[in-house]
């Protein structure tokens, strides 16, 4: 009776430690999952906020416009591209915030102020680092889910889940950083635009000073003359009115 008292007690504490590690994986599986789809539509708020980043607000109205401004001069150009820049800051901004309200994910709000204040070079290194970050979260809340897979017996499809988030990630980083390169491209292009009419303009203004200078002794040179043949004249009127 004692062994039997013994068995039973033991099956009882090991039946309610398999209840409350169920209930608490089953609770945890839940929170994985939804926090995973917050992360899924958090990176798609990213890749969003990359391709209008990375659209024809910076690289093409600057393409487009480009040839009416080399002429109208470089300050035109430097204000076409800060006023892209910024529009296409802005439209990010308000997405982000506008989908952090929608999803209520705090990271999207914060990403929105970074993105609304800081400086349009630094957005490249702050969604990166924000993909990083979001790769560990994921990392290890699946580390804690893979325990509470392996104290339950969960199935393959699961780990291949896993798998799948992961190399999701992966393209995600790939693609952010083939747009950001592309958009460090157009920027430098625009550059050297700029710095090409500069050049032009100010060798303009030299030839315009120095043809300016010319005419000015032209001018004189001609003055010189006319009063130096009126001389003459007078001159010889006087010599021929005395003979």
């Amino acid at each position: 009776e004692g062994d039997l008292k013994d068995t039973s007690d033991t099956r009882k504490a090991d039946q309610a430690y398999l209840d409350d590690l169920t209930a608490t994986c089953e609770q945890k599986a839940k929170d994985f999952e939804s926090r995973q789809q917050l992360r899924t539509e958090e990176l798609e708020a990213i890749s969003k906020a990359i391709e209008i980043i990375s659209s024809g607000a910076v690289a093409g109205s600057a393409e487009k416009h480009l040839p009416s401004l080399a002429q109208e001069g470089a300050t035109a150009l430097v204000s076409l591209r800060a006023t892209t820049q910024h529009t296409a800051q802005v439209r990010v901004a308000e997405f982000l915030q506008r989908r952090s309200e929608e999803l209520k994910s705090r990271v999207l709000s914060a990403l929105a102020v970074r993105v609304s204040n800081d400086p349009f070079e630094k957005v490249k290194k702050m969604l990166k680092d924000l993909i990083v970050r979001l790769m560990e979260e994921a990392n290890e809340e699946a580390e804690h889910k893979g325990w509470c897979d392996t104290e339950l017996s969960t199935n393959e499809q699961t780990r291949k889940e896993k798998t799948e988030a992961v190399e999701t990630l992966h393209a995600e980083i790939d693609q952010l950083e083939a747009s950001l390169a592309k958009l460090a491209e157009d920027i430098t292009e625009l550059a050297k635009a700029v710095a090409e009419l500069d050049a032009a303009m100010s060798e303009a203004t030299t030839l315009r000073q120095e043809e300016k200078a010319t005419n000015t002794q032209t001018i004189a040179d001609s003055q010189e003359a006319q009063t130096a043949v009126a001389q003459a004249l007078t001159v010889l009127k006087e010599f021929y009115e005395k003979t």
